[in-house]
């Protein structure tokens, strides 16, 4: 059986994407040396189940190795690559750019995005223009931002207008249905979705408040990807066989019905139990 994810747009950017993308840094994975993304799971990851688009940092080593692997096979133009800027200044979104693309020895990035952006601020003076000026000479081939301030987010997009917008979206933090995809413009910004387990938490059951089983990180994968606005979900699968369940759990296709609303009331206790803890991106 062919287990292989299928490939399709980013929004009306023109690139073809599989709906997980892999990144390398867990919230299952922070306190073990002996489970972290390897070289070998990212090049397994393209070959047995086809995931062609990656989120990278020049720091995430094995990740970057892994990708290098398949540049040099010859993949390059198959592939989804994707970074983030963390400094909002026009200076140091170019020299974040250079650093990206050196670390992979590629002379473009697909999918360039402005970190965290929490203020109208991070993308006036040379900020946006220096994104912009990227796309046009070729350096990137969509830009955008990500955030964790919806309803910011939502006014940036129609201002500063992105090909990619990368938000907060999860069984448990639902809010991005009405305050951003119902908002969006047609032809609409790609979207990905991040912190799908909600850092974890939607992985632990509660028991306390009549929910003795949790979701299992593809279902929380499969969840962001129902709803169809979400083109894409970040997945930091920590092995082979994590990622196997993922992409199977994925196949399965959108959730329906008692399934979904189900979910829908888990994350609702999830969030109202929520009590902090360690908050990491990709998840």
């Amino acid at each position: 059986m062919d287990d292989r994810l299928p490939r399709h747009p980013l929004g009306a950017t023109g690139l073809r994407i599989t709906p997980l993308a892999l990144a390398a840094w867990s919230v299952r994975t922070y306190r073990s040396d002996r489970h972290r993304l390897t070289a070998d799971h990212v090049e397994r990851a393209y070959h047995e189940h086809g995931i062609n688009t990656f989120l990278f940092h020049f720091l995430m080593h094995p990740l970057v190795e892994g990708l290098r692997r398949l540049i040099r096979a010859g993949h390059r133009d198959d592939l989804v690559l994707m970074a983030e800027a963390g400094i909002p200044t026009g200076r140091l979104v170019r020299r974040s750019w250079d650093r990206h693309a050196r670390a992979l020895g590629t002379e473009w990035i697909d999918v360039f995005l402005l970190g965290w952006v929490r203020a109208r601020w991070y993308l006036t003076g040379h900020t946006w223009t220096a994104m912009e000026r990227l796309r046009e000479t070729g350096g990137v081939r969509a830009i955008g931002y990500s955030s964790h301030d919806r309803p910011l987010a939502a006014r940036l997009a129609r201002e500063f207008v992105p090909d990619v917008l990368m938000l907060r979206y999860n069984a448990a933090h639902r809010g991005a249905e009405q305050d951003v995809f119902s908002t969006l413009p047609d032809p609409r910004p790609g979207i990905i979705a991040y912190t799908a387990t909600r850092w974890g938490m939607l992985l632990r059951p509660l028991p306390a408040r009549g929910f003795p089983q949790a979701m299992t990180a593809g279902d929380c994968y499969r969840f962001a990807l129902t709803h169809p606005s979400v083109d894409l979900v970040l997945c930091a699968a920590r092995s082979a066989e994590e990622l196997r369940e993922d992409v199977a759990a994925v196949r399965h296709g959108p959730l329906e019905g008692d399934q979904l609303e189900g979910i829908r009331r888990f994350g609702d206790a999830v969030h109202a139990a929520a009590r902090g803890g360690r908050r990491w991106m990709f998840q």
